[in-house]
């Protein structure tokens, strides 16, 4: 696939965006390696969000941006990493606890809670087959009761099946 592409890397055009998606991230290694910036160990199993939140701490060291023009091949599975359910509440729990954290604004957080929560109510009705939309609605629930009570966390989802 990648042999295959015909786009000229002459033309890239280099757009500053929020924050990089997971499968499709590349880094420089030296602003990594001098700052020390890690993976946060609290947002535990396919830590939801972690893409974001170590991007944006690796930011103030350099440019973030997409290229339309640099191509890769996912070799993720349809079928998840973890269960719906925990996804689902990762899906509240990991950018509450980002907000707190500094490293996510309350705005994409907001955004990006609420279209879950509702994509998992809509489509729990008449869900993919690849998607546990049920469980990951579940998870919503869970976390947003959580939040209420003052026990939100992202470790939590290691209590859940």
């Amino acid at each position: 696939m990648i042999e295959a592409q015909t786009r000229s890397l002459a033309n890239d055009q280099m757009v500053d965006i929020y924050g990089t998606y997971g499968c499709n991230m590349t880094f420089r290694l030296k602003p990594i390696r001098s700052n020390a910036i890690l993976f946060d160990e609290n947002l535990p199993l396919y830590g939801w969000q972690e893409d974001i939140d170590f991007s944006l701490r690796v930011g103030p060291y350099g440019r973030i941006v997409k290229s339309e023009t640099l191509r890769g091949v996912h070799l993720g599975i349809k079928s998840g990493r973890t269960s719906g359910v925990r996804l689902g509440y990762s899906q509240i729990a990991n950018p509450i606890y980002l907000i707190r954290k500094g490293t996510m604004s309350w705005q994409h957080a907001k955004m990006l809670m609420w279209r879950n929560l509702a994509a998992n109510l809509v489509r729990s009705f008449h869900p993919e087959p690849w998607i546990d939309r049920k469980g990951r609605l579940k998870g919503n629930l869970l976390a947003l009761v959580d939040m209420a009570i003052g026990r939100i966390s992202p470790h939590r989802i290691l209590q859940l099946d």
